[in-house]
């Protein structure tokens, strides 16, 4: 198994890999599987805000429309790990759009397989890389030195035959610009789209048992679903 990272900005209009894990740790995929872990029926990625809107005005007329940065009053939710693990999800539809997460599932669309990863899902994400018998495996960090500690991370744990020591790298996610970052915002109560319980959302390392998958969705979307694999 060939294994190679590559920031999402450096990635090539052709991307060459049989398996691409775009990562985003802070904060989009450990968002994510949070939304199906409180009841999403549906978790759907739109490549843009006004394509999520459009979405929900054409297609999904239910949904509830999550983003990152600006709040906008179209959309419901924040991209906010620790206030999506309190919201009840049951039987919605969520369609998701961030600058750098899914964003970067966009840009690996013409891989065969494409999963999300967070150190939420870090163990079932190596578990379904070995299951699927690929042989180039594309890492893709969407922004900082906490998502290069992830795929870091996948690649110790693809090494060791799915063991590795995490330590080393959570302290990284805390010392990144962005773990900084989100541990400032979450604290300051003025600040709208982060909650307090964040940064600790995206150290929970397994909190999940099934890595996520992204396919093709009509209407130019991408469908999140669990992919399970055996412990």
């Amino acid at each position: 198994m060939e294994i190679v990272t590559l920031h999402v900005n450096d990635l090539d209009a052709s991307v060459d890999a049989d398996v691409a894990v775009v990562i985003d740790v802070i904060r989009a995929f450990t968002v994510a599987p949070w939304c199906l872990a409180r009841g999403a029926q549906r978790l759907l990625f739109a490549p843009g805000v006004e394509e999520a809107v459009q979405a929900q005005a054409e297609r999904f007329p239910d949904a509830l429309l999550l983003k990152d940065r600006a709040a906008d009053p179209r959309f419901a939710l924040p991209n906010a790990p620790g206030r999506i693990a309190r919201e009840d999800l049951t039987g919605r539809t969520v369609i998701q759009v961030t600058g750098n997460g899914t964003r970067g599932a966009f840009a690996v669309g013409s891989v065969p397989l494409v999963l999300c990863a967070s150190f939420a899902t870090a163990a079932a994400t190596a578990r379904a890389i070995v299951a699927a018998e690929r042989q180039r495996v594309l890492l893709v960090p969407t922004e900082g030195d906490e998502d290069l500690a992830l795929a870091d991370y996948l690649t110790a744990l693809l090494d060791g035959g799915g063991s590795a020591f995490a330590p080393p790298y959570l302290a990284r996610v805390v010392r990144s610009a962005a773990g900084q970052e989100c541990l400032e915002r979450g604290a300051d109560p003025r600040v709208e789209g982060v909650d307090a319980d964040d940064l600790r959302r995206c150290m929970e390392l397994d909190a999940f048992d099934d890595a996520l998958q992204a396919t093709p969705e009509d209407g130019g979307l991408l469908a999140v679903t669990p992919l399970t694999m055996d412990p």
